[in-house]
């Protein structure tokens, strides 16, 4: 290239090659025409247009993979939550009673009736999951009125004194004969003394059934043996019941209007009215000991003057053959506590399920009967049975 003239037109030639030169470059239109400018510009565009290619791919990935992540996290915040909503559901349910039917899931509906099977019982809150009826409790409510009859019948009796064993019976009015032979044997002694008409009269009244106490008296050879039969014959005939060919009796009042059955009775009534017999006669027995000595004090001490009177009636009968060594006083309070013992041995009996007797049969015939046998005469259901409990003695 020849330089420019000095007329100005070289230099506004070289302007416009160089315009057109630039002008082939897209992006260099604006810069300034320097060669500098044109090559720096393009350098700086093209790194910065990669770098921004790059950031955009990861962003998306990035953003991807929190929206799984965050998916995940709201789906297990989301299925503790359930659970544990479920939990004081069945929670609540339990302690109010009321049944769960699981209603959200098909998975929880299983689970439940997994627990209900594992748990049981009545009051579990599961047991409505089951669509099978429940046949056990219909079968209690049929059941039940029969036990609780039978208590309610027991609980009428449970409170009397259970009936005594026949080993009982047997020693406790054997101990009242010996107390009764001891009595004559301490206080009386073998005397024949004279028996005046004006005293026969009197000794008419002791002694067994169609037993003559004065020549029983006189024909003894031990005056006390003939003494022993009269003085158990008497303390029997005053503590038993009334009957209408015996005297007085110290036997309560309240209680001798009480039925008893025997063995003609029950060949004429049935077994129900033979059991109400009993439980009655039972009964006022019990009314009778729980309460006169409590209620009544002053019939006690009448009851004490009754049985006081009674010792000194036989004392005074039987004087002749009394023991000078002892006192009178001595010999009637000994009397009065065997008679008070022996009231008490025959409200006992009266009290028992069974009937008993005493029975004075072969006096006279094998010697003197000084006490006599006995004998349960009806069991519970009033039938006859005469059993002997307590042998008679013969001296």
């Amino acid at each position: 290239m020849q330089p420019p003239p000095d007329g100005g037109a070289g230099p506004l030639q070289g302007t416009t090659a160089v315009n057109t030169a630039v002008t082939a470059v897209p992006t260099a239109t604006a810069l300034a025409p320097t060669p500098t400018s044109v090559f720096t510009e393009p350098v700086v565009s093209s790194s910065s247009r990669s770098g921004s290619s790059l950031n955009s791919g990861a962003i998306a990935g990035i953003a991807i993979a929190m929206f799984l992540v965050g998916a995940a996290v709201a789906f297990l915040v989301g299925f503790f939550l359930f659970k544990k909503r479920n939990k004081k559901r069945e929670a609540d349910v339990g302690a109010r009673g009321y049944t769960s039917y699981a209603d959200s899931t098909p998975e929880l509906v299983m689970m439940q009736q997994q627990k209900s099977v594992g748990m049981g019982g009545r009051n579990s809150p599961y047991v409505q999951v089951s669509q099978t009826p429940m046949p056990a409790p219909v079968a209690a409510q049929v059941v039940a009125p029969a036990p609780t009859q039978q208590s309610k019948s027991a609980d009428v009796v449970d409170f009397l004194p259970p009936a005594a064993h026949e080993n009982a019976i047997h020693s406790r009015v054997s101990a009242l004969f010996g107390q009764i032979h001891r009595h004559v044997e301490t206080y009386y002694r073998d005397v024949h003394a004279s028996i005046t008409p004006s005293m026969e009269p009197e000794l008419a009244r002791f002694g067994a059934k169609d037993t003559n106490m004065a020549e029983l008296l006189q024909d003894s050879s031990s005056p006390t043996t003939a003494l022993k039969h009269a003085l158990v014959a008497y303390v029997l005939g005053i503590t038993g019941p009334k009957r209408e060919e015996d005297g007085e009796t110290l036997f309560p009042e309240e209680l001798n209007g009480v039925r008893v059955h025997t063995g003609e009775d029950a060949i004429v009534s049935d077994s129900n009215l033979t059991a109400a017999t009993t439980l009655h006669r039972r009964l006022s027995v019990y009314l009778y000991t729980t309460t006169s000595s409590i209620s009544n004090p002053r019939r006690s001490r009448a009851f004490q003057s009754d049985m006081r009177e009674a010792a000194e009636h036989f004392s005074l009968t039987f004087f002749p053959w009394a023991n000078p060594t002892s006192s009178d006083q001595e010999r009637e309070d000994d009397l009065t506590r065997i008679i008070s013992e022996a009231l008490e041995v025959r409200i006992w009996l009266f009290g028992q399920p069974f009937s008993y007797e005493f029975e004075w049969e072969g006096t006279g015939r094998r010697g003197v009967l000084v006490s006599p046998g006995l004998v349960r005469r009806t069991d519970g259901r009033g039938e006859e049975e005469g059993m002997m409990v307590v042998e008679g003695t013969v001296a």
